[in-house]
């Protein structure tokens, strides 16, 4: 009895450094997690400027080379051409919806009455889409979400600064990117061993061709899909044209549902104008998905980095739960960069024997 009780251990027996040394590992990890929840905003922004800042490079490096390497003048201005193109375009959008918007609430006593009666095109939908029966069963719900919609103008105008302090700050730490990237990417390789900054150079170099290549494709689709949507629907004589062309163009950007999120609101305005309108938009649409997905697209990504539906899949899940929209639309480029560097490590993983330790390159 006595050997077996000497055998058994107890807390007495852990040295007390691993005590410590556990405890604080404990504490540290608990610190760690607790900055990054506290950050994670700050962290999306970094994040987002970072794609951006790789996206806007080759655009960057063109304009440099015609301003004779002026590199701070061609990125401000490389910035500023895509922001003024961003809010055009949403001003373009924007504009004509607030129009729609104005008619619709003038016209809206009318409207209710005759949808109530079950005529027009709204009173049709209405009662083949049951959304009377709808509106009773959820209409607790409505009303919490139209008390969110009229905040007080102390909130509004909180929600817009918050939004333009996140505009100015994503659209500073991009620039500041683009302007220190050779100072960076020098300070980086300089932690990196000699006989990997070659690798890592290219390594990087690829990845960032990924990201960049794979945007001004997807961009150039969507161009494409917002185009042939705005002659079909001009052919149509659907009221809106500009505006519904616009959302095909951007839906088309988020992978997977997108182009089908886009397709279906110019359907159901299609349809809105007159049901023979609706049913030839949605040939219209069905055949141009096709035409997308089978030649299109594959014809402008034929030199881009390929991923795996799944992996798009995953990635787009998480990245919308983590980033919400702008999480989806950097979900597929993020992933093909992640796959680059994944493949390139295990091409350079068998050439690890032929290299030399870096203490025997130096005595070299």
């Amino acid at each position: 009895m006595q050997e077996i009780s000497s055998g058994e251990s107890s807390w007495s027996d852990v040295p007390w450094r691993t005590v410590v040394a556990s405890v604080a590992v404990l504490l540290a990890t608990y610190v760690l997690l607790t900055v990054v929840l506290a950050t994670v905003r700050i962290l999306a922004w970094v994040a987002i400027a970072g794609f951006l800042a790789i996206v806007l490079a080759p655009a960057v490096r063109l304009v440099q080379r015609s301003l004779g390497g002026r590199r701070t003048l061609a990125t401000c201005l490389v910035i500023f051409t895509a922001l003024a193109a961003t809010v055009g375009t949403l001003m373009l959008f924007l504009l004509p919806v607030r129009t729609q918007l104005i008619a619709i609430i003038s016209d809206l006593p009318g409207t209710v009455h005759r949808a109530a009666d079950g005529k027009g095109p709204i009173g049709q939908l209405v009662q083949r889409l049951h959304i009377e029966s709808y509106v009773q069963d959820n209409e607790q719900q409505l009303a919490d979400a139209a008390q969110k919609l009229s905040d007080s103008p102390i909130n509004t105008a909180q929600s817009v600064l918050s939004a333009a302090f996140a505009l100015v700050s994503i659209l500073l730490m991009s620039t500041l990117f683009l302007t220190q990237s050779e100072p960076m990417g020098r300070a980086f390789l300089g932690i990196v061993p000699r006989r990997r900054r070659a690798s890592v150079r290219t390594i990087a170099t690829d990845a960032a061709g990924a990201v960049s290549g794979y945007m001004v494709g997807n961009l150039l689709v969507s161009l494409i899909a917002g185009a042939t949507a705005f002659a079909c629907l001009m052919a149509l004589g659907v009221p809106s044209p500009v505006v519904l062309a616009l959302w095909v163009a951007f839906a088309d950007l988020i992978p997977l549902v997108g182009a089908t999120i886009g397709a279906a609101a110019s359907v159901l305005a299609a349809y809105l104008h007159s049901p023979g309108a609706g049913i030839i938009a949605l040939i219209f649409f069905v055949i141009y998905q096709q035409i997308e997905n089978g030649v299109i697209y594959p014809w402008l990504m034929a030199r881009k980095v390929q991923v795996n539906p799944l992996v798009v899949l995953l990635s787009v899940l998480l990245a919308v739960e983590l980033f919400g929209i702008v999480g989806a639309l950097l979900a597929v480029p993020v992933s093909g960069a992640l796959q680059v560097i994944v493949k390139a490590v295990r091409k350079e993983r068998p050439l690890e024997q032929l290299l030399l330790p870096d203490s025997m390159a130096a005595g070299g």
